[in-house]
């Protein structure tokens, strides 16, 4: 598909607009991405054997981070968001479903065990407001230093490149994301303009519905 270039102002979203879900060609381009060891730290498997407890909470979208997980619903204060982190602690504690064939492999350390990662409510810079996020000591979930180079070179160009910016309640400068958009809008690798250098990935924006329902057997 032919790139493109488009500038979005959209500031209280991570990423794209969510497709509806589907099978066939997305299926397989999403698996080929998520099973693609390179663009991944050692920790990723458990933020994909998440997505069933995201799902389960309604949550849209999260981002994938160097260190964390975080839900792209923005509440206005720590307290608001409260009841949806006890959600998707509840969610958590429940019986996952069995992956499906592609992701068996992925997956399989994680057969029967708890996963590493702990609710909590936290500050989010982009827009100051608070999110639902999962994290845990020594986290590693992206590879480190993951250009936009390497993803292009692992998994091909992208479907577009879109720009995102978003704007805060403070008096300094808003963050302008380049969004680098895979299988339909359903994994979006993202630059940040307040990065250390240009190219590096900031955060992956993943859809829970349509990923849950790639990777889980009757997912979503």
């Amino acid at each position: 598909m032919k790139r493109m270039l488009v500038l979005l102002v959209l500031p209280l979203v991570f990423g794209l607009p969510l497709p509806a879900a589907g099978q066939g060609d997305r299926a397989t381009t999403v698996a080929k991405i998520l099973t693609t060891g390179a663009l991944w730290g050692k920790d990723f498997p458990a933020a994909v054997a998440s997505l069933y407890a995201w799902s389960r909470v309604g949550e849209p979208a999260f981002a994938i981070f160097p260190d964390r997980v975080v839900g792209v619903t923005p509440f206005k204060t720590p307290d608001a968001g409260k009841p949806s982190q006890a959600a998707l602690s509840e969610a958590l504690s429940q019986a996952r479903p069995s992956p499906t064939p592609a992701f068996v492999e992925l997956l399989k350390g994680l057969a029967g065990r708890p996963l590493p990662l702990q609710s909590e409510v936290v500050p989010f810079f982009d827009d100051d407001s608070y999110r639902v996020a999962l994290a845990g000591a020594g986290l590693q979930l992206l590879a480190p230093g993951l250009t936009v180079e390497q993803v292009e070179t692992l998994i091909g160009k992208p479907d577009i490149v879109t720009k995102q910016l978003i704007q805060s309640d403070r008096d300094r400068r808003p963050v302008i994301l380049t969004l680098h958009s895979y299988a339909d809008g359903t994994i979006v690798f993202a630059e940040s303009d307040w990065a250390p250098r240009p190219g590096l990935i900031d955060r992956v924006i993943l859809n829970v519905p349509v990923l849950s329902g790639v990777v889980f057997k009757g997912g979503q």
